[in-house]
């Protein structure tokens, strides 16, 4: 035992007495949470250690709670491995508490490597600690090796189980090695490892990022167990991959099998019914939130305000906020960019203020939203001064997407030169957005050059995306130069690049209404014609001359004046005042950017039949009411 003379130990907040074996387990208990957060408890833990070194000997068990101690800060990770070496009594797991400490540090995962080799004997966790840290770290093809080996040593196959195999599962799909991940599959049934929940979720989370996500459902069909967790896994399985009508049908057997979901599942479901723009679909599950209770935590909450602002319902949206009990730093952010994409600037900004009035430090995301809003508005002083703030006021280091933001800004308004300057001397590498915020400001100013240098970085980031190709030559177009929106045609078609269809989309009753341009499929086809040409009547008669700068051939005008006058939007807006009721607005949804041309005609549409149309294209809302729009013409 230690001398009857106290070792104290006074670093900030901590200070005991030890003369006792008891007493140290005691110390190490209350040191161990401190330790982890505040280095300044290290010379406590060094006292300890240096308590248990002077008993004759130290026992085990006694030694590697100290290790446990010690290692638990990188400040006092060098004091655990000395204390390692100098200790006459070490078992398996004195050399795992290390192996797993230095393994969390990329600087340590070579002395992590080099301790696990020199141990002398080794169980399931040292395997499954040295695998997992090579994963942790960008080596997976390593960790593999590692795994492989372990089943090559004597007696290293009785170290294998549900830990070691799923360390292996994640070191298969983080080096995208398919054939290893099938040869872990077979080799963990064959081994009888697969009744464990961890590897269940393992194998499907290997064959979904595969891209296999069929295989990735058999696995979770087959668990034994599958709890929320598993449940919301696979659900946002099939929402990443584009699969929404797979997932919903998931979701809604998930509910019939009386499992009840957890605000982390109505979130993905929420972002799902956003992207998937089924209004009745995302309300049904509000209800379901509602009745649950699950809506009152701030994840769900945040979902949910987001996805209303994705149906252009702002004013849901705000109640939802409202009735938060306490809203964080993503509800506020989703606010902001929820103004800024339904064009109301002006509120955005507002939302902005009072964050910051509810003492929120605003973080880059937010700033991405709040100078959206400055950009669709064009308020370019308001904007700069904003930009300016991020680093000055609030020490963030600007993003690449700040700079896209500002670019937008800049280019809107017309001030190339300015945008130009930002894009030369910015500190980042500009990325795909700042280069198509540029091609969309040159098109509304029709600016040729600064379009072609837009273009020409594009190409180089994603040569295949046809937007880059379609916005260029429509800038060609608008200014007449046709021979060069051939070229690029030919170019297109040279390297197998199609265009979009444009197609829009209204959802009427339990129903999802497509259309396409000219599109004359539709069971009520001659009743939607019927009623454009009535109103294409009353437009002319407010004055309504067809721009058909956005039509690309180089056509009669007569001819132009068709092909832009069934837009898919159009006959979406049309149908949607045909079989909606009188009065009630109309909802219809993009999937490309609106024209200028319809921009202007749905605009007289809205005063004519007085009702208010929502359109939500590739880039924002549009609410057009009374013959005007949200953007005020800027977009």
């Amino acid at each position: 035992m230690p001398s009857r003379a106290a070792i104290r130990m006074k670093p900030p907040s901590f200070s005991v007495s030890l003369t006792t074996a008891s007493q140290l387990h005691d110390a190490i208990d209350r040191l161990l949470s401190l330790l982890r957060a505040d280095a300044s408890h290290a010379p406590a833990a060094r006292a300890i250690a240096a308590a248990v070194a002077s008993l004759r000997p130290p026992s085990t068990l006694l030694s590697n709670r100290i290790l446990h101690l010690l290692s638990s800060h990188p400040a006092t990770l060098p004091d655990a491995l000395a204390l390692l070496s100098s200790l006459p009594s070490t078992d398996v797991c004195s050399y795992n508490t290390l192996v797993a400490a230095l393994g969390r540090s990329p600087r340590g995962l070579a002395s992590a490597r080099a301790l696990f080799d020199r141990m002398p004997r080794r169980d399931h966790f040292s395997w499954s600690a040295i695998v997992s840290a090579h994963v942790r770290h960008g080596q997976p093809r390593a960790a593999l090796a590692i795994y492989r080996r372990m089943l090559r040593e004597p007696g290293g196959s009785g170290a294998d189980n549900e830990f070691t195999a799923s360390s292996a599962l994640a070191a298969a799909t983080a080096a995208r090695c398919a054939r290893a991940g099938r040869e872990l599959h077979c080799h963990v049934v064959r081994r009888g490892i697969d009744a464990d929940a961890v590897v269940w979720s393992a194998l499907a989370d290997m064959y979904a990022k595969f891209g296999r996500l069929d295989d990735a459902r058999s696995v979770f069909d087959r668990m034994p167990v599958r709890d929320v967790v598993s449940w919301t896994a696979m659900l946002d399985r099939y929402f990443d991959a584009g699969r929404d009508g797979e997932g919903f049908r998931l979701f809604v057997r998930m509910m019939r099998s009386g499992i009840l979901p957890n605000e982390f599942t109505y979130a993905g479901v929420l972002r799902a019914c956003a992207e998937f723009t089924s209004e009745k679909l995302g309300k049904q599950v509000h209800g379901r939130m509602a009745k649950s209770r699950t809506g009152d935590s701030c994840f769900a909450g945040s979902a949910l305000v987001h996805m209303y602002s994705k149906y252009g319902d702002m004013g849901t949206a705000m109640r939802v906020f409202r009735g938060m009990p306490k809203p964080d730093l993503v509800s506020w952010t989703a606010m902001i960019s929820g103004y800024a994409q339904n064009g109301q600037p002006d509120e955005a900004l507002h939302c902005f203020d009072m964050l910051l009035s509810s003492g929120f430090r605003p973080d880059h995301v937010t700033f991405v939203g709040v100078l959206s809003a400055c950009a669709h508005a064009g308020l370019v002083d308001k904007g700069l001064g904003i930009f300016h703030s991020i680093k000055d006021k609030y020490g963030i280091e600007h993003t690449a997407d700040h700079y896209a933001c500002v670019i937008d800004l800049l280019s809107r308004s017309g001030l190339f030169e300015r945008a130009e300057d930002m894009i030369n001397t910015m500190p980042v590498k500009p990325n795909k957005f700042l280069w198509a915020s540029l091609l969309g400001g040159c098109r509304i100013h029709k600016n040729v050059r600064l379009a072609w240098w837009a273009a020409e970085a594009l190409f180089e980031i994603e040569p295949e995306n046809p937007a880059t190709y379609v916005t260029l030559a429509n800038i060609y177009a608008s200014v007449g130069l046709f021979d060069e929106v051939e070229n690029m045609r030919r170019t297109m078609e040279l390297r197998g690049i199609t265009k979009m269809p444009a197609s829009s989309w209204i959802e009427v009753g339990t129903r999802v209404h497509v259309f396409l341009v000219g599109d004359k499929s539709h069971p009520q086809a001659e009743e939607i014609y019927a009623l454009l040409k009535k109103l294409y009547v009353k437009m002319r008669e407010e004055g309504y001359v067809a721009d058909t700068g956005f039509v690309l051939h180089d056509v009669e005008d007569e001819q132009k004046q068709q092909d832009i006058g069934y837009h898919s939007e159009r006959l979406a807006v049309a149908f949607g005042i045909i079989a909606t009721p009188k009065g009630s607005p109309i909802k219809v949804f993009k999937n490309l950017r609106i024209c200028g041309d319809c921009h202007t005609t749905i605009k007289l549409i809205s005063k004519i039949v007085q009702r208010e149309i929502i359109v939500r294209d590739s880039n924002r809302f549009h609410h057009f009411k009374n013959g005007s729009c949200s953007c005020r013409d800027y977009w």
